[in-house]
């Protein structure tokens, strides 16, 4: 049972990442240069963006990346010491390539290698410390020209949650994510310019229309030719600082090319697969999706919080960190009437997620 917890929580945390369009990187530079450019309206700024985003996109580069959770030490039980969310949190640093042919992001490691590979046909996740490789199961690996294919991988395990939080390395994808999901919800306005990976930039700022999150601003700084986004922030409202961002350190839009995106295991490795399970005969059958109640969300844009069901005993490590508050994320586990144990979380002050407990079954 307690594996059971475990990965369910991983899985959620990646979620919860993936819904933040975490892509962290760096702080933000205060002593970057402010380029002379001529001046443009938000509302041009954010349709000449979103128009490039639609487009395929063929970049690539090397990106650093920061998350502050604001905890001291993450639990390997939530994925700590190794696991997927010690892969993002701090300060870390990845190599992307993107065009119309796929994905690729190789976390840029001292001893190992892990990489996230995707293409039109199937999806790759290798850790080269366990000589493990997963291929993944995505909702739509068909997606057209130019598009990511929806990285909504069934989260079974560490390898799984650990794919899908390094898919939000890159800044292509967190930015495309943060305008979709938040664009609606928040003021926009440009606040001068900046100088990412060595080429001119805007700053485009989403400001929520609410108060009720912890977000305070998403800055996204807008290659001043291409229009494609260079670095995402997501300062909190907190600290006034960035808690989460992703940026590029350097940066080519040549063409890549397509083998980039490909994928075959080593000998010897480890295979499985999100879906069928072991597709090696001597590894024990995959991790079935988590049954019970049906996640409940509530709220929209920045005040979106999400409720998922946890089967069997909560570890003791889970119980000394909740109820968490931290910069841009709050969380607690409450058991409603019917005894249903809930991991509650939203980008929302704690009191928000309690009361919210209130209208669970």
């Amino acid at each position: 049972m307690a594996v059971a917890v475990r990965t369910r929580l991983i899985a959620v945390l990646a979620v919860a990442v993936t819904v933040l369009a975490v892509a962290g990187v760096g702080v933000v530079r205060a002593a970057d240069a402010a380029p002379s450019l001529p001046p443009i309206t938000p509302d041009r700024l954010l349709a000449s963006t979103a128009q490039a985003l639609s487009q395929p996109v063929t970049i690539s580069g090397d990106v650093e990346t920061f998350v502050d959770l604001g905890l001291p030490q993450i639990p390997s039980e939530l994925g700590g010491e190794g696991g997927p969310i010690a892969m993002v949190n701090g300060t870390q640093r990845f190599r992307v390539w993107h065009s119309p042919d796929g994905l690729r992001i190789a976390h840029v490691l001292q001893v190992s290698e892990r990489d996230l590979v995707v293409n039109h046909d199937e999806a790759w996740w290798w850790d080269s410390s366990g000589m493990k490789a997963v291929r993944l199961r995505f909702e739509d690996l068909a997606a057209k020209a130019g598009a990511l294919p929806g990285a909504t991988a069934w989260m079974q395990g560490d390898d799984a949650a650990g794919a899908a939080m390094a898919a939000e390395a890159d800044p292509i994808t967190a930015a495309r994510a943060a305008i979709d999901a938040v664009a609606p919800y928040a003021s926009v306005s440009v606040e001068g310019t900046t100088e990412v990976a060595g080429r001119a930039a805007y700053r485009l700022v989403l400001r929520p229309a609410t108060d009720g999150t912890l977000v305070d601003s998403i800055v996204l700084s807008i290659d001043a030719e291409s229009r494609l986004p260079l670095r995402m922030e997501v300062v909190s409202r907190t600290t006034g600082a960035a808690a989460l961002s992703a940026g590029f350190t350097s940066v080519s839009f040549d063409a890549v090319d397509p083998a980039v995106f490909t994928f075959t295991p080593p000998e010897g490795a480890h295979v499985t697969d999100a879906l069928e399970g072991a597709m090696d005969p001597s590894l024990p059958a995959g991790h079935e999706a988590p049954s019970g109640p049906a996640p409940r969300m509530f709220g929209s844009g920045f005040e979106t919080r999400v409720a998922v069901a946890i089967d069997g005993q909560v570890p003791a490590t889970v119980d000394q960190l909740l109820p968490y508050a931290g910069p841009l994320l709050s969380a607690t586990i409450v058991r409603s009437d019917d005894g249903t144990q809930w991991l509650l979380l939203g980008s929302v002050p704690l009191d928000v997620l309690q009361a919210d407990a209130e209208r669970l079954p």
